[in-house]
C-alpha cells in the first residue's frame, strides 16, 4: 500500500527540529548536574549490550561499535514533560507509539563522554495504517535506496537512516477505536558522529534487533516477518 502520509522533506524538517530539542534537554541536564540541580550527577556508561533496552544481539553490538567507533556509550538523560524518564524502555515505546513524535519514547544514543550533544543514533517507533510501495525506484528508474526483505517495507538510505516497516495491528490509547495495521521503525544517524567505517547494513542491523525487541513487546513477533539475522541486500 502506497504511503499518503506528510512529505519526507517536511518529516526531516520535524527529525531535526526534535534533535534540537533532545540537544537542548542533554545541555540543561548537564547544567542541572554541575549546579546541583536535579540532573543526573555523572554520566551513566553504557555498552552496546545495555543500549535501547538491552535488545542488540551480536550482530547489532558488533555494527553499533562500527557505527560509533567507541564500544562505551550513554543515552538521554533527564525526564520529559510529563516526569517519565527519557531512557528508552521497551513498555513505555510501545504505549507511545500512537502519540505525536514529540511524545513518543525515543531510543537516542550518545558516545560517552561527547560533548556536542549530538547522538550517534536516534531510533523511533510509531503506529501507522499504511506503508511505502517496494518500487523505491525515482522518476529517471534510479534508487536513493537500498531494499531488504524484512517484514513489509525496509530501506537504508547510504548511512544516514533506516527504516522497517512491520505487520502489528495495535490501538492508540486514547482513541482505542482507531486500529493501525503497521509499525514504522526509524533510525537516524548523525553525519558528526557516525564513523566513516558504518554502512546502512549496519544501521539495518541494529535497527533490526531493536525492531524484534518492540514487536515481541507489542504481542506481534510472529506476525512482524523480522529476521534474526539481516538478509541480503538489492537496489530498490
Amino acid at each position: 500500500m502506497l504511503q499518503t502520509r506528510e512529505p519526507l522533506q517536511s518529516r526531516a524538517k520535524r527529525r531535526a527540529a526534535l534533535r534540537s530539542a533532545l540537544g537542548a534537554a542533554v545541555l540543561i541536564s548537564g547544567i542541572s548536574a554541575c549546579s546541583g540541580g536535579t540532573g543526573d550527577k555523572e554520566e551513566q556508561t553504557l555498552t552496546a549490550s545495555q543500549v535501547c533496552a538491552s535488545t542488540l544481539d551480536s550482530s547489532a553490538v558488533t555494527a553499533l561499535h562500527r557505527i560509533g567507533n567507541t564500544e562505551r556509550f550513554t543515552e538521554l538523560p533527564g525526564t520529559d514533560d510529563t516526569g517519565e524518564s527519557n531512557k528508552f524502555s521497551l513498555k513505555r515505546a510501545a504505549s507511545t507509539i500512537h502519540d505525536d513524535m514529540t511524545q513518543r519514547n525515543q531510543c537516542t544514543v550518545f558516545k560517552a563522554g561527547d560533548k556536542t550533544s549530538h547522538p550517534i543514533i536516534d531510533v523511533d517507533f510509531s503506529a501507522t495504517e499504511y506503508h511505502p510501495s517496494t518500487d523505491g525506484s525515482t522518476e529517471d528508474g534510479k534508487s536513493e535506496n537500498t531494499i531488504y526483505p524484512i517484514g513489509v517495507y525496509a530501506k537504508t538510505n547510504d548511512n544516514v537512516s533506516a527504516t522497517i516497516y512491520f505487520k502489528c495491528s495495535t490501538h492508540g490509547s486514547r482513541k482505542p477505536a482507531d486500529l493501525t495495521s503497521y509499525i514504522e521503525a526509524n533510525l537516524y544517524s548523525t553525519p558528526d558522529q557516525i564513523s566513516t567505517k558504518a554502512t546502512g547494513r549496519d544501521l539495518m542491523t541494529v535497527l533490526n534487533a531493536i525492531s524484534r525487541g518492540m514487536a515481541k513487546q507489542l504481542g506481534c513477533e510472529a506476525q512482524a516477518a523480522l529476521p534474526s539475522q539481516v538478509p541480503g541486500a538489492k537496489a530498490g
